[in-house]
């Protein structure tokens, strides 16, 4: 009898002594198609389904691409420039202004940085956005993730991104953009991957800002989706945002809440 309940404690610690950021790393590497073979019929159905999904947000990226055309999705690049910073000016909420005020500018440096803590994971993201023209923009960033596990020792995820974005919507309120780029996944993956993104910014109302963004990448035979949600608090080029930020990492799913700043130039 003590054998069996001893049994049924130990399963239980086999069964969750690999991490979540463990198992992410083990789908997105280039072998985990060789090492699925050996595995249950379980994962390996996983490991379909995710292949499925990600394959099927592809397929509707550029399905979207083909139906929206040229004029959908580039407007008719109209002329615009910056205000100093969001709400500066009593009738010009966002970013985006026509260009005949005083203060208005032609480029814009944004970097934000913010603090991620889910139950057992924690980490830190970093976002550098410079946009040298109203309508086209260069974006950096890094995600470093960490992960205590029952080993005693810390397993670590980083990714960084660097995307080309093309800001289609550039109104006084709302700014909206899509990109594409390619994100690079570091420790036992190695592996650089194709990815794009779509994000919209609604200043609704004096000093609030309401963000959100979806960024996919395409890692080996899996694939990173990135969910952002965010509620920003702006005090002249400072902002301060809280929100939820949720990862399917490989099929892994990895969400909770971030506390952050931002800073404009």
């Amino acid at each position: 009898m003590k054998k069996l309940l001893l049994l049924l404690l130990f399963v239980p610690l086999i069964g969750f002594s690999q991490g979540k950021l463990s198992g992410a790393k083990e789908n997105l590497s280039s072998n985990s198609s060789s090492s699925s073979s050996s595995s249950s019929s379980s994962s390996s159905s996983s490991d379909d389904d995710d292949d499925f999904v990600g394959g099927l947000f592809a397929e509707i990226f550029l399905d979207l691409f083909l139906f929206i055309g040229y004029e959908g999705l580039f407007g008719s690049l109209e002329e615009r420039h910056f205000s100093p910073y969001p709400y500066y000016y009593d009738n010009v909420n966002g970013e985006y202004d026509f260009g005949a005020l005083k203060g208005d500018k032609r480029s814009l440096v944004k970097v934000n940085a913010n603090y991620f803590a889910a139950n057992s994971i924690r980490g830190f993201e970093t976002t550098i956005n410079y946009r040298f023209i109203p309508i086209l923009g260069l974006g950096v960033s890094h995600t470093s993730l960490f992960e205590d596990n029952l080993s005693g020792n810390t397993d670590h995820f980083n990714m960084s991104s660097l995307m080309l974005n093309y800001y289609r919507i550039r109104e006084r309120s709302v700014t909206g953009y899509w990109g594409i780029g390619a994100t690079y996944v570091g420790d036992d993956v190695n592996t650089t991957g194709f990815s794009y993104q779509v994000g919209l910014e609604v200043y609704a109302f004096r000093p609030i800002s309401l963000h959100g963004s979806y960024q996919q990448s395409f890692i080996n035979d899996s694939s990173i989706d990135q969910l952002q949600l965010q509620v920003k608090y702006h005090r002249k080029k400072m902002a301060y945002f809280a929100g939820y930020h949720d990862y399917s990492l490989g099929g892994v799913s990895v969400n909770g809440f971030v506390l952050g700043a931002e800073i404009r130039f």
